[in-house]
């Protein structure tokens, strides 16, 4: 969550935005906004798939949605709560290449120009071997939602939008399918997914994401003495995102009304529409620049990072039915999308006893249940893999489920006691071990969830992170405190590994442990 509050401090009005993690870039145009209206933002960052979620239950205490697409709202409106949506700004999904890498492809030149190879061209550049990516998970996150919709419609070949009938072609999901194994890496936010790369270009040379993070990306790397990423447009369409901002009507009283009209209104003024540009999104029709000339938007759009300033590469593909929608990203989850191999390494010191056992059970339920993880859109495929490590002082046997069958790891789960102290550098060396066998068979996507309530013994701890740089590997470990657990640890164990800290000590802990999965 985030807090913008004028700088007089006297706003009567606070906003309550169940936001996309895209707009965080855009804090200078919220906070400029903030001033200008008088309004006080609370922003809550989430995935699409969440955004929506909330609107299909009513919109909670939310007064405003704003995620990075129309289609989510045109999904989960179904109360018809929504209302006054406008388009804050529009970017599409592009490929952003390191520029060595786009040249060796020949999609690049040496000034940065670049060439729109058609998706069919990329396709055959994975097969290759010559290329591989990292994008967002389809079913969390609307880049990669918006990027996968893209690739079915461009290789199914129709001129219009996606038919449920397109999604019954088996030459276009195998496809598909191929396209998808060149994936590398997976994330449940676009925001981290570029954090991500700029933490280590060398070994993510290649991302999906949107054109204004890709732009975000390039300065950090540049700044931190690395080469950027080129933009590359698909010649056969892509997506556009179009950031709307929409009222969510809960019966609230006229004066939150009149404050997120007063903000909106604010957001798309001159001023605020160029702190906008400055951060890589487009804020005139059609995707045009509504302040080419200002240094700094030019800088955002630079050429040099293949960024094409006018809209003629803009191509957008139309978008389907919600029902087709809805069951392409089914299929995404099921089917087509590459396995996943992952390895949840689970706290059950003596401090777990009682509800701290009972949180992490039930967490694990949501997450890989079938049933129940498919209200979330995470079920577990059938090539995926799903392993338990159990750890107190030391680590358990390894309890390993395929595809939907997890009955005997929930089972597990449930059965074992909480007792002893707690090593977590133990079970950690043990799930190295099994994931970097994943990895190598390279059929996966790999990561490590690690499960802590409490300060580890550090006996294990160099031993651990010495294995994990022999390994060579880019297995993340993800991390999930609650209890006591030491955010030093586990932030030292997310740097160390290029994976990510999620906080469970307050809320909902099977809500955390769905957006863990959500990353792999």
């Amino acid at each position: 969550m985030e807090l913008f509050e004028p700088s007089g401090g006297s706003s009567s009005v606070r906003l309550k935005i169940a936001s996309g993690s895209e707009n965080k870039e855009a804090a200078y145009a919220i906070a400029y906004a903030v001033e200008q209206s008088g309004v006080a933002i609370e922003m809550h960052y989430m995935g699409s798939l969440d955004i929506m979620a909330v609107l299909e239950a009513g919109g909670g205490d939310y007064d405003a949605v704003w995620p990075a697409s129309s289609m989510w709202i045109s999904m989960g409106d179904s109360g018809h709560i929504v209302r006054d949506s406008k388009s804050t700004s529009t970017t599409p999904v592009v490929f952003g290449i390191a520029k060595t890498k786009a040249i060796e492809l020949g999609w690049a030149e040496g000034d940065g120009t670049t060439a729109s190879p058609s998706t069919a061209e990329i396709l055959d550049a994975v097969r290759s071997g010559d290329l591989s990516f990292s994008m967002t998970s389809a079913t969390q996150s609307n880049s990669g939602a918006s990027a996968y919709l893209a690739f079915l419609t461009a290789l199914s070949g129709t001129d219009g939008a996606l038919t449920a009938e397109n999604l019954e072609d088996a030459g276009l999901t195998s496809e598909v399918a191929s396209l998808l194994a060149g994936v590398d890496r997976s994330s449940g936010s676009s925001d981290w997914l570029k954090e991500m790369v700029v933490a280590d270009p060398e070994t993510h040379q290649a991302m999906v994401n949107y054109e204004s993070l890709v732009s975000q990306a390039n300065r950090e790397l540049e700044e931190a003495g690395h080469e950027p990423l080129v933009a590359v447009y698909p010649s056969d369409g892509i997506a556009i995102s179009d950031s709307p901002l929409a009222y969510v009507d809960r019966g609230q009283d006229d004066k939150v009304e009149e404050a997120f009209a007063a903000f909106q209104q604010a957001l798309a003024d001159d001023d605020a529409t160029l702190a906008l540009e400055r951060v890589g999104r487009r804020c005139g029709l059609g995707g045009k620049l509504l302040h080419a000339d200002d240094e700094d938007v030019q800088r955002a759009f630079s050429a040099s990072w293949g960024i094409v300033q006018d809209a003629s590469a803009l191509k957008s593909v139309p978008l389907p039915a919600g029902d087709v929608i809805e069951q392409a990203l089914t299929l995404y989850q099921t089917v087509l999308k590459k396995p996943s191999y992952t390895v949840w390494v689970v706290d059950y010191s003596g401090s777990m006893y009682g509800g701290g056992k009972e949180g992490v059970v039930s967490g694990l339920e949501q997450a890989l249940d079938p049933q129940l993880a498919a209200a979330s859109m995470i079920q577990p495929a059938e090539g995926d893999v799903n392993v338990l490590i159990p750890f107190a002082g030391s680590p358990g046997s390894a309890v390993v489920a395929h595809g939907s069958d997890t009955a005997g790891l929930l089972d597990e789960a449930r059965e074992r006691e909480a007792d002893g102290g707690t090593d977590m550098y133990a079970g950690l060396l043990a799930a190295l071990e099994l994931a970097s066998a994943a990895k190598d068979g390279g059929g996966y996507t790999v990561a490590i969830a690690l499960l802590s309530d409490g300060v580890s013994d550090t006996m294990n701890h160099d031993a651990f992170l010495e294995a994990y740089k022999r390994t060579g590997s880019d297995i993340p470990v993800f991390s999930i405190m609650f209890g006591d657990a030491d955010p030093t640890q586990l932030d030292e164990l997310s740097e160390a590994t290029n994976g990510r800290t999620f906080d469970g000590r307050e809320g909902d802990l099977a809500t955390v442990f769905r957006q863990v999965k959500g990353y792999n």
